[in-house]
């Protein structure tokens, strides 16, 4: 079955985020992520901040630099998330907004691997394996991460591209791991009252992609090239929305969402802005796509 979740960024009210996880807990969302943008509140105490006024729903941090926290620390931070609350999740990356300090990718790997080690040498937690996932737009880490059996899901930040999907899709399964999860994260934007949200859409791309794909190869699978990523032509912006956002009504965003599983993506989260009107949006994406999904096994 097609898991469905939500990543909200850091630069929301307590409010905001108790509102929009109430609208998920027991409504057949999987969890809600915290991005860990460095130029934001920090995601793991906004994940603890939530922990406990949810029944059902999984949270954690997601993008979290390989670099940012010692593994040591981030183990004992998912270990107390996952006592307090029906479950974390945690998802490390290169790390964007570290001023140039990316690790590099079998650092990524072993990171994750030293975080697990940690993480069952805690004496108190609870138990069970850590759910943890590495962030990545390129085949390289992609194929790396496959490798490492601490990994339980690939993600993919503004990944709305199906043929992208299938690209990693294969470098996955040729990994000999296809249990493995390939989380598509495309940013969102959900027209609550039939407002125009590609302009805002638009916004948020041209701010993020620099910093969160880079120069990867899913730049160029869009047609498009690095520098191009901040560019005001309409036929740059056309392929931005189509290979990194979904956005529209709920209906728009549906069909794009479907394409996306159709094309090898188990889960689907959507992200970063969401909507004007996040906690209304949830209660859309609630009440039309998750049955959908729901139907369809």
């Amino acid at each position: 079955m097609v898991k469905v979740s939500v990543a909200v960024e850091g630069d929301k009210t307590l409010t905001t985020y108790l509102e929009v996880a109430s609208q998920m807990d027991g409504r057949g969302f999987y969890s809600l992520q915290f991005y860990e943008h460095v130029p934001y509140r920090p995601a793991w105490a906004l994940a603890f901040s939530v922990a406990y006024h949810v029944r059902m729903l999984k949270l954690g941090p997601v993008t979290v630099p390989a670099r940012l926290y010692s593994p040591k620390a981030n183990a004992r931070f998912l270990a107390l998330l996952d006592a307090i609350s029906p479950g974390g999740v945690l998802g490390v990356s290169r790390g964007a907004y570290m001023d140039g300090e990316k690790a590099r990718l079998r650092e990524v790997v072993e990171t994750v691997e030293k975080i697990v080690d940690e993480y069952r040498r805690i004496t108190w937690s609870t138990g069970g394996e850590p759910e943890i996932y590495v962030g990545t737009s390129g085949p390289l880490l992609a194929k790396t991460a496959a490798s490492c059996q601490a990994v339980k899901a690939i993600v993919v930040d503004n990944l709305a591209n199906p043929d992208y999907v299938r690209r990693l899709r294969q470098v996955i399964d040729q990994a000999g791991r296809r249990d493995l999860q390939l989380v598509a994260r495309p940013f969102t934007c959900i027209s609550v009252n039939g407002e125009d949200v590609e302009t805002e859409c638009l916004k948020e791309l041209k701010k993020y992609l620099p910093d969160l794909v880079g120069d990867s190869p899913m730049v160029a699978a869009a047609g498009l090239r690095y520098e191009e990523l901040r560019s005001d032509d309409p036929e740059n912006e056309r392929k931005m929305l189509e290979s990194f956002a979904v956005c529209g009504d709920v209906e728009q965003v549906l069909e794009k969402t479907a394409k996306l599983v159709e094309a090898g993506a188990d889960h689907i989260c959507y992200g970063h802005p969401l909507s004007n009107q996040p906690v209304e949006a949830v209660k859309l994406i609630a009440g039309k796509i998750i049955p959908y999904f729901a139907g369809r096994g």
